[in-house]
């Protein structure tokens, strides 16, 4: 492995243990056992760091997002490629836990972040569409209503981190299994009795979703 990566590597583990305000150059380099002015060779601050750790997140979601694009994409492969994205995302938790503090003080990376997100709009806008024309989602019954969702779901994306923080004890694959179950429940009601079908059928190949149904938040 490249230095360039071990850095990389070092710093997500550090990031996500203690948070973005704990870590330092000098924490990362003494864990690789490197000076300070080596590392800084690379990246020349944290913040440099932070920002190659965001954009290697944005790629990786970025080839989720392009299976939900496909035109074969079905209900159950739509529940994988939440979850995949969801664990993608908890690999990163630390941009999530962080991310207002981080785009306050690097304006490059809210810009970044605001451009990728009308990408992902109209991504996810192709993707509905789809299921719609293939008769798993119904037609829109109201203006905007699937625009609506797509900004919904988006909402939780940026939330469910900090939300199983605050409210669970687990941490993982547990927490990852939940929120996409929660997740992939707002399409739910927009589901045409083939897309329910569809849903049932992948809920019974998934024995961990169904598990996830008794775990979490009660309501009395």
């Amino acid at each position: 492995m490249k230095t360039k990566d071990k850095i990389l590597e070092v710093a997500l583990r550090q990031f996500n243990e203690l948070g973005t305000e704990q870590v330092s150059i000098r924490t990362i380099a003494n864990e690789l056992e490197i000076s300070a002015g080596n590392l800084c060779y690379h990246f020349k601050n944290t913040d440099a760091i932070i920002f190659q750790l965001y954009l290697n997140l944005v790629d990786e979601l970025g080839k989720m997002v392009e299976v939900v694009q496909h035109p074969d994409t079905d209900i159950a492969r739509m529940m994988e490629e939440t979850e995949l994205t969801f664990r993608i995302m908890y690999k990163y938790k630390f941009l999530m836990l962080d991310f207002v503090a981080i785009t306050r003080r690097m304006t490059e990376l809210r810009e970044h972040f605001r451009q990728i997100i009308r990408l992902r709009q109209q991504q996810l806008r192709v993707g509905i569409e789809n299921l719609v024309s293939k008769e798993l989602m119904h037609q829109e019954w109201t203006p905007d209503m699937y625009n609506h969702l797509i900004l919904h779901s988006m909402m939780v994306a940026d939330a469910w981190i900090p939300n199983a923080e605050v409210h669970f004890d687990e941490k993982g694959e547990p927490i990852v299994q939940f929120y996409s179950q929660m997740m992939f429940s707002m399409l739910v009601p927009f589901l045409t009795e083939s897309g329910l079908a569809q849903y049932h059928k992948a809920l019974e190949d998934r024995p961990e979703w169904r598990a996830g149904l008794r775990f979490g938040i009660t309501f009395s």
